[in-house]
């Protein structure tokens, strides 16, 4: 996969769009959520059950995770990946999950226009990568609510199908 710097073509030519050759799986669909101006904070009206890391994200509860010190959150932190910035955004996501527990998300999405870069995702098939080369009874080889994407509640978006 390559990502290249063009230009932005089109009525509000406003900067650069990053266009990325075969990004269009659920990487490339939370990339495009992240570039569109979506930011992850800790949602202060919910409690992490990991009382540690509850206490680190309430020391800069008004700045985005992403532009907070991944690695001192990160820290102690175990799951299913070697990468510590995937095991702590599967534990903001879904807060001990790996356990069995099915905790609300303690991330709240927001918006900011000003941080909004034009971009263009380029890929070889339709949105969704791999997804659409599952069999029809397969939804995914992980837990369906670990499929979530920024933003969509996936209990909601399944509600009442067998899938």
């Amino acid at each position: 996969m390559e990502a290249t710097v063009g230009v932005n073509i089109g009525p509000s030519s406003r900067g650069p769009c990053l266009m990325g050759q075969g990004w269009n799986g659920p990487s490339g669909i939370c990339l495009s959520y992240l570039l569109s101006g979506y930011k992850p904070y800790f949602d202060t009206k919910t409690v992490h059950p990991n009382p540690i890391l509850y206490r680190k994200l309430q020391e800069a509860k008004h700045m985005p995770i992403t532009e907070q010190d991944l690695e001192y959150l990160s820290e102690g932190l175990e799951g299913r990946s070697t990468n510590p910035v995937a095991v702590l955004f599967d534990t903001l996501l879904h807060p001990n999950a790996d356990f069995g527990y099915e905790f609300p998300s303690v991330l709240q999405w927001r918006r900011d226009k000003t941080q909004h870069i034009p971009h263009l995702v380029l890929g070889r098939s339709t949105p969704g990568g791999a997804w659409h080369a599952m069999e029809g009874s397969m939804l995914t080889i992980s837990l369906g609510i670990w499929m979530e994407l920024p933003g969509v509640n996936y209990r909601v978006l399944t509600n009442g199908k067998r899938r």
